[in-house]
């Protein structure tokens, strides 16, 4: 929250006056919107075929799919943007705060159009970085200020806005395969388009993304706030002698209901010297690990047995609707029971999952729905639980740098994937690769399950 004098807000005033659950219903709506735009980088791997296979044809005849790989690492830097956008938002204001992530966000989209006509390295830049930076603006701003206005349902609520990110998918990658494949074409062995009528469908198809982008951001972000300064009991008999000009300066930054309870306030400094900051960054390493490679090659790996782009653009809508509603699913579990038992139910059956996901091969498209639809409700558990994690041991105070800092392991697990993507996966091939890929979420449940003999652990514990 900020620490800086502001001035009111009268969309805040206004949404305080409703009942609590009708002011908590309008800023999900801001906060989901934001997110059901961001969450588009969840759709890579749809877009992952069309985007190599143009460039192969008409931009770079070098680029394959592995080489792609690097893009959503460096769209994952939002890690980095997450500690901007605090920063930002203590700084100005949320809503001015996710203004700047949804601007660099669509403007990143509508400059991809061009951008991928031209080189990869500009590609890479404008889809890659310039993406990732205003989605960590944007997405921790979001979800920090819906927290603000439940603060004692922090599980449902970062559950919710983080339901947002993962149902954008199902919504999307549809819109995605109707643009540029409307007549179903089919994908070579490879995972390569090579019908001239779908790949000049792929640069228009940023263009028409941005501007539904851009509608939806600037009717969410109207009510992207704080919620308003509230004076505690103890200081109402002197607010009763302060005028009406000297009480608009009051509004330093809002005082919510449970901030005397909550005794844990550390700084992103103090929390670097935690060890459970380490287990936390180590646990959301493999569980980020694995959700990666799984967004990012599912469709490449179903499309070498499966001749059918829309079944993989329903199977993909169809298993992100049902990440969506396990974040909500995992939110309130955690609140009802322990981020320990939450994380530690997901990543055991993510392993699972994982381990047989190459059996699909010869069960058909049958199987690979549910075993896609079974992964995808085991990784909602990741974006719902970690923040939740990050609040209930360090505090709700710096919630949105300590987020960002945490968050800095998706990178690294990113670089990782991204780097065994190009120089190993033609060699050991998808089956090993999910063989492989099944250690870091049993990794993650180990950790998580020896947190509670650090610090801070035994509250998720």
């Amino acid at each position: 929250m900020s620490l800086c004098r502001r001035r009111r807000d009268p969309i805040a005033d206004t949404i305080y006056t409703l009942s609590p659950f009708k002011r908590i219903c309008v800023i999900l709506f801001g906060a989901v919107s934001i997110h059901l735009t961001i969450g588009t980088y969840h759709t890579f791997g749809n877009m992952l075929p069309y985007m190599a296979s143009y460039m192969r044809n008409f931009t770079d005849p070098s680029v394959r799919i592995e080489h792609m790989m690097w893009i959503p690492t460096f769209q994952g830097c939002f890690p980095f943007a997450m500690v901007i956008g605090g920063l930002t938002s203590s700084t100005f204001s949320p809503r001015v705060s996710a203004f700047i992530g949804c601007a660099l966000v669509t403007s990143s989209v509508a400059l991809s159009a061009y951008a991928i006509q031209h080189s990869f390295a500009m590609f890479f830049i404008v889809y890659g970085l310039l993406f990732g930076l205003g989605s960590g603006i944007a997405y921790v701003t979001a979800v920090s200020t819906a927290i603000n206005w439940a603060p004692d349902k922090i599980g449902v609520v970062s559950g919710i806005v983080a339901a947002g990110f993962g149902l954008s998918s199902s919504i999307f990658a549809p819109i995605q395969t109707w643009i540029v494949n409307p007549m179903n074409l089919p994908a070579t062995k490879d995972g390569y388009f090579v019908q001239p009528e779908l790949l000049h469908r792929v640069p228009s198809l940023f263009t028409k993304l941005a501007l539904i982008y851009g509608c939806m951001q600037a009717i969410a972000l109207i009510v992207v706030c704080d919620p308003p300064f509230r004076k505690s009991r103890s200081n109402e008999s002197i607010a009763n002698d302060v005028d009406d000009d000297e009480e608009d300066d009051d509004y330093e930054r809002p005082v919510f209901d449970n901030d005397e309870d909550t005794t844990i306030q550390l700084s992103p400094n103090e929390m670097l010297k935690s060890p459970t900051f380490y287990c936390l960054f180590a646990a959301l390493f493999c569980c980020s690990f694995y959700a990666n490679m799984f967004y990012n090659l599912y469709k490449t790996y179903g499309e070498s047995f499966i001749e059918d782009d829309m079944f993989m653009a329903m199977a993909f809508s169809i298993a992100s609707v049902a990440n969506a509603i396990a974040r909500i699913g995992w939110g309130y579990l955690t609140d009802r029971t322990s981020f320990q038992i939450a994380l530690s139910t997901a990543t055991c059956l993510a392993s699972v999952f994982l381990l047989t996901m190459p059996m699909t091969r010869e069960l058909g498209k049958g199987a690979f729905l549910f075993w896609l639809t079974g992964t995808f409700v085991c990784m909602g558990a990741t974006h719902a639980l970690f923040i939740t994690a990050t609040v209930k041991c360090f505090g709700n105070r710096h919630k949105a740098n300590n987020y960002g800092y945490l968050i800095l392991s998706t990178t690294a697990s990113g670089i990782l994937l991204a780097a065994i993507s190009q120089f190993y996966l033609k060699t050991i091939g998808y089956t090993y690769l999910f063989i492989i890929t099944s250690i870091f979420p049993f990794f993650a449940f180990i950790i998580i399950s020896c947190i509670q003999w650090t610090p801070q652990g035994k509250l998720v514990t």
